[in-house]
Parts: C-alpha cells; structure tokens; sequence
C-alpha cells in the first residue's frame, strides 16, 4: 500500500475513487464504540517502534497536512504497547510533546532515526530515558519530574485510551477522522484519493 502511495505519479487519477463514491467497509471502517473524542481533526495512531509509521512519517504524512480541509487539525496519538520499550519510548514523546511542538518533532525524529536508520537498540529503561533527557536538553531529574507530571502522564492516557484498541483493529499506522473513522489504508491508492477520503469523512 504505501509503495502505491509512494509512486502516486505514475497512477492514472480515473482509476481512484472520486469524492462521494467511497463506501464503509471498503474504504473506511465506522468505529462505533471505539470512537473517541477529536472533532474537525485527523490523527494518526502510531509507534516509533513501527517501520512503516516511519516511512508514513516521512512520504504520506506531511502532503496530507498540508491538504486538510479548511477548519481540521491534525494530531498524532503515541501507543506505550508496541515493544520494545513502547511504554518508555511513548513516555519521551509525550514529555517532548508537552515541552512544544519543535522538541516533539525532533524527539520523534530522532527515535525513528536510532531505531530504523542506525539499528541501535537500547538495552534498558534507563537507557531510553537518558536519551529523552539529551534531546530535550534536561538533565536526568528534570526529564523524570516531567515525565511524572499529571500532564504528561494524562497525555498517555489519552493515546492509549483512543489509540490502542484501534491499533487492533488493522495494525499501525492508523488515520482516524473526526475520532469516528478508520480509513483503510489498503483501499487507497494515491494521495489525492487519501485527500478526498479525508474531505468526504470529515462532513459525516
């Protein structure tokens, strides 16, 4: 799927679906009780541990905010279960979400790059934890009195509480609209037919 939106140049636009003839089941999943609350927003469900998130992270997602409808924003929603260190790992990206959006993005890149570009694993908890202190420029007992705050530990609830569940559902990364519908990733075939399935839900 994302080899095709990778090389959505040489795709023929008749072949995608056009606004208004996207259909549940095929191209969306309404997520009824695993809904939750994101109005006029779109997030995106991931992991750092996830390769694909990775690849999505960097050829999909930056066209796809830029093309949002008018009046939603975008989000994105860490999940702690995906290992290795998945609950360390989402805790440094919530402590650097919390810090302000450059912290987060450079923390988020950063741990993509170590993971899937340089393959150093870490070894233990304090090892993760150490490195979310060194990108966010904290020392040791800073980092740990954020990462302890009730900001940041409500964020992680937050993601797992949305995310999780969802998780289940068609792996990781995971686009939901409006909290209320899945797009299903293997329906889509270029990045405008992921624009217009975006604007088509966002009016549901």
């Amino acid at each position: 799927m994302l080899k095709k939106l990778l090389t959505v140049s040489t795709l023929f636009l008749s072949l995608a679906a056009t606004a208004g003839d996207y259909k549940e089941g095929t191209h969306y999943i309404d997520l009824a009780d695993k809904s939750f609350k994101a109005d006029n927003q779109v997030v995106k469900i991931y992991s750092a541990n996830c390769p694909f998130c990775y690849k999505y992270e960097k050829a999909v997602m930056p066209n796809m905010i830029k093309n949002l409808p008018s009046g939603m924003s975008y989000d994105a929603y860490h999940i702690s279960t995906k290992p290795p260190f998945g609950e360390e790992k989402a805790t440094v990206i919530a402590v650097a979400k919390v810090l302000g959006d450059t912290e987060y993005k450079k923390t988020k890149m950063a741990l993509y790059a170590r993971y899937h570009d340089k393959h150093e694993k870490f070894t233990n908890t304090e090892e993760v934890y150490d490195f979310g202190a060194k990108e966010l420029n904290l020392s040791k007992a800073d980092f740990m009195q954020k990462a302890g705050s009730p900001e940041v530990k409500a964020l992680l609830k937050k993601w797992d509480d949305a995310g999780v569940e969802i998780a289940k559902i068609q792996g990781i990364p995971a686009i939901v609209v409006n909290g209320k519908y899945l797009i299903k990733t293997s329906s889509i075939r270029s990045m405008t037919m992921l624009d217009e399935l975006i604007a088509d839900l966002s009016k549901k």
